[in-house]
């Protein structure tokens, strides 16, 4: 018998998110059916996806969404052997249960000298965001200037690091009139606006996206998947062991600390990949 900690949305967020959005619970999970594994969180992942996509995709009461990183503690699957480590969509939670079709494993060639919490940032999601966003959406190519907004978070961080080894808000008001001719623009996120409850107040960028033939265009990461997302963790993986890419995480300890944790990400108080470790 198995019983697993959630956080749950209490209340959806009116504003910056605050502890009483939130509630604890506890729950008792199910014995394995043939196929699936038991899972326990390792690393939780707190991203500012979240703010949003709590009012289009939970009602109140739902489990909080998000990845971890997390080890088969029991298995009836043959894939996943008790003790295997992998990335799963399974929310705020310490533990969960799958059927082996959503989880991904590290890597291949994935040291043990190496943290696995960076499948969740650097060598992960937000670290395939940055690498898409840039060398494809943007098309970087050599001798070319690179802008990076929020460049201390988790996908910023890893975007100018990307652009060495290449090469929304007040701030975007003030770029975009001194960007080149045919310059381009990738947006992934606008955290700088997910809390406020006032409509965005912006300039006319017409005559700068007209006159200078700029492009701007938004992407989802999930875009990439099959080879082409594989070989984007490959270059990843390579370049932090190379040295090239160095990382930053913020871990909170204490799988209680989940919704301060990332009330405080959404907040800017983190430096790097923001992380729970249960």
């Amino acid at each position: 018998m198995v019983y697993a900690k959630c956080w749950t949305l209490k209340k959806h967020f009116e504003g910056l998110p605050t502890r009483s959005d939130f509630e604890l619970k506890e729950v008792e999970l199910p014995a394995l059916k043939n196929g699936e594994v038991l899972l326990e969180a390792l690393f939780l992942s707190l991203d500012p996806y979240m703010r949003v996509a709590v009012k289009k995709s939970l009602k109140e009461g739902d489990k909080m969404m998000g990845s971890q990183v997390a080890r088969v503690v029991e298995s009836k699957n043959s894939a996943f052997p008790v003790g295997s480590i992998v990335v799963a969509n399974s929310g705020w939670t310490t533990h969960s249960i799958s059927n082996g079709k959503d989880l991904e494993t590290l890597p291949a060639g994935w040291p043990d000298t190496l943290p696995m919490s960076l499948a969740l940032g650097t060598i992960g999601m937000t670290g395939l965001t940055a690498y898409f966003g840039l060398l494809d959406i943007c098309d970087l190519k050599g001798g070319e200037t690179v802008i990076v907004n929020a460049a201390s978070g988790a996908v910023g961080s890893v975007v100018g690091q990307i652009a060495k080894i290449k090469v929304g808000g007040a701030f975007t008001n003030a770029v975009i009139p001194q960007m080149k001719k045919f310059g381009r623009i990738a947006i992934c996120g606008a955290i700088s606006t997910y809390n406020s409850e006032k409509p965005q107040q912006g300039i006319y960028i017409q005559y700068p996206f007209i006159y200078g033939e700029l492009r701007m265009e938004g992407f989802i990461v999930s875009r990439w998947q099959g080879d082409v997302r594989q070989k984007g963790l490959k270059d990843l993986l390579k370049w932090v062991l190379e040295g090239k890419i160095q990382y930053q995480e913020h871990i909170t300890e204490g799988f209680e600390n989940m919704p301060m944790a990332f009330i405080g990400m959404l907040k800017g108080e983190n430096l790097g990949k923001t992380l729970v470790k249960p």
